[in-house]
């Protein structure tokens, strides 16, 4: 099978909402057209064609001969997961196709089995950098009027509330932000100034319209990798989603071959 050329292609295509437009009235329709126990699906141009369409509209571009055959691909698996939870007997919900896709997809992942220790510890070995903590900074924010110098008291180590003149216009306590954090509030160059100060020093690094904005760092966390035993119910949450994605398709693959696709204009089989 083709895989998708970007991720956002392949996010759509898992994408429910996407998916099942075009398949609202099938619910009601397939029985009428197949008998119980009938291994043959019959698929249409049109239909394919309008789930390209969509999917061509939700990416603002016309896809690739691979990521339409791909979208096929996605619709045969659809079409066979709905026969199977019409066979299921749970074609007797009233809501539409892709609460039934639902359903089996859940059926067949329901057997997915729990980490052992050693397969725990393998997986995050293997995917230590996923639970990583950035680096943070806890700092001190003043604003002055553009151009006043910083008061002798802050040099001095004096915390901002404990300010006695005038000219203050505002201060805060900005707790545990990352470089990346400081960059969304002020911008890449004051962020990069900011977090590269000293602690207990302070940097004039940014001016608004409110006047001018000082910056002491109070305290920095470096960046650090929590052991297994922090992140552990974490890993094993990320390890179970990854073996049920992988038992998912193998189930669905063995699902679809149990039955003849026809593709209008195409061989059976193809």
């Amino acid at each position: 099978m083709t895989d998708p050329s970007t991720p956002a292609l392949r996010a759509l295509l898992r994408e429910p909402l996407v998916h099942f437009v075009a398949l609202a009235a099938l619910l009601f329709g397939v029985s009428a057209l197949f008998g119980p126990g009938d291994d043959v699906i019959e698929i249409t141009r049109d239909e394919i064609e309008w789930r390209i369409l969509q999917v061509e509209a939700q990416e603002g571009q016309r896809l690739t001969d691979d990521e339409r055959q791909l979208v096929l691909e996605r619709y045969i698996d659809e079409r066979v997961l709905v026969r199977e939870a019409q066979a299921l007997g749970l074609a007797e919900d009233e809501r539409i196709d892709d609460i039934l896709v639902q359903k089996m997809l859940h059926v067949l992942s329901g057997d997915v089995i729990q980490p052992s220790d050693e397969e725990l510890r393998a997986y995050y070995a293997g995917n230590s950098e996923r639970y990583a903590v950035e680096a943070t900074v806890t700092v001190d924010e003043v604003v002055l009027p553009v151009g006043a110098p910083l008061p002798t008291e802050l040099l001095d180590g004096a915390e901002p509330a404990e300010l006695t003149g005038g000219g203050l216009v505002a201060s805060r306590v900005m707790s545990r932000l990352s470089l990346d954090d400081l960059a969304q509030i002020f911008g890449d160059a004051s962020a990069s100034a900011v977090f590269g100060t000293e602690v207990g020093d302070w940097v004039d690094a940014y001016e608004s319209v409110r006047g001018q904005h000082w910056f002491r760092v109070r305290e920095r966390s470096e960046a650090i990798v929590p052991p297994l035993e922090v992140v552990r119910e974490a890993a094993r949450l990320d390890w179970i989603a990854e073996q049920e994605d992988r038992r998912l398709l193998a189930r669905v693959a063995e699902l679809r071959a149990r039955y003849d696709v026809v593709v209008e204009g195409e061989e059976p089989g193809r």
